[in-house]
C-alpha cells in the first residue's frame, strides 16, 4: 500500500508544496532542501496542493 505525504520544500521563490508518494520518496530521504513532512491520511492522498497547504501551511 502506497503512503502519500504533504512535503514543503524549499523553492527559488520561497517554500513550495509538493506531494510524495512512498514509493519515490527513498531517493529523496537525503535532500537538504526539505523544510518539513507531513504524513498523509487515504482521503488527505485525494486533495489538492492548495487544499493540503492550507491544512498544513508552512511552519514560521
Amino acid at each position: 500500500m502506497t503512503q502519500w505525504y504533504f512535503v514543503w520544500v524549499e523553492g527559488p521563490r520561497g517554500p513550495e508544496p509538493q506531494k510524495w508518494s512512498s514509493d519515490g520518496l527513498v531517493g529523496q530521504l537525503g535532500r537538504q532542501d526539505v523544510i518539513v513532512r507531513f504524513s498523509l491520511t487515504d482521503r488527505e492522498a485525494d486533495l489538492s496542493l492548495d487544499q493540503l497547504a492550507k491544512r498544513h501551511p508552512v511552519p514560521e
